[in-house]
């Protein structure tokens, strides 16, 4: 309902500021083209952080079946979802060896690694091709996947605040984005029984995380009297 409250004057800014630009664009002095456009740019972002927004919130209410997930699955769903974007940045991604199966829910799983991969893919140095190395690590009755990147880093004040809602690092013109991927991650993660962290130091990378209840020691569901 907020969400929706919310839309309607936003569609309106957008539809208007693009109809000013079509029916008068042409005698529209620079400066005010450019405002114009501006508002926009806005308005599509807005609409952004209200999708994300509206992903959070229902990451707290709706179920989330938890069962057996094919790791290697989701992964090549996830590099088909970002196909062009790994061909325009002429991305470099290893997996190395075979992810297993887990506890935990396909769509979750999903959103995290794309968001993580996607993030890796983005943050990286101008004029710098991103390489990425993807790697499972068994931890007793846990599986933690690391995806590692060669790009910017994080500060160490930083590493506590990324998954937080909101909390951008960077300019918008300068890394785009709503602020709020990482704390979909987290919240996605927390609902199914698993985690997700970073190592990181600026200049040298950074090395995400993920740790899930390996399928096959996942606790057998109790039986009813």
């Amino acid at each position: 309902s907020i969400a929706h409250d919310l839309r309607a004057p936003l569609r309106a800014m957008s539809g208007f500021s693009e109809l000013l630009a079509q029916e008068i664009g042409a005698d529209l002095y620079p400066q005010a083209k450019d405002y114009a456009e501006r508002i926009q740019q806005s308005a599509a972002r807005m609409d952004n952080l209200i999708n994300d927004l509206l992903q959070y919130g229902r990451l707290n209410t709706i179920d989330l079946p938890v069962q057996e997930v094919d790791l290697e699955k989701v992964f090549a769903e996830v590099r088909h979802q970002l196909a062009s974007e790994i061909e325009r940045c002429q991305a470099q991604i290893v997996k190395k060896g075979t992810l297993p199966r887990v506890f935990g829910n396909r769509v979750v799983l999903q959103v995290a690694l794309a968001n993580l991969l996607s993030n890796a893919i983005k943050f990286v140095p101008p004029q710098t091709r991103p390489k990425i190395i993807l790697r499972p690590e068994i931890r007793q009755d846990y599986l933690r996947i690391w995806i590692q990147d060669n790009g910017i880093g994080i500060a160490p004040e930083n590493l506590g605040k990324i998954f937080g809602v909101f909390q951008r690092l960077h300019k918008q013109d300068t890394y785009p984005g709503t602020g709020i991927g990482l704390a979909l991650v987290s919240k996605g993660l927390e609902r199914i029984g698993g985690r997700v962290g970073v190592e990181s130091e600026i200049g040298r990378g950074s090395r995400f995380w993920m740790e899930l209840k390996q399928f096959e020691r996942a606790p057998a569901p109790r039986q009813l009297p």
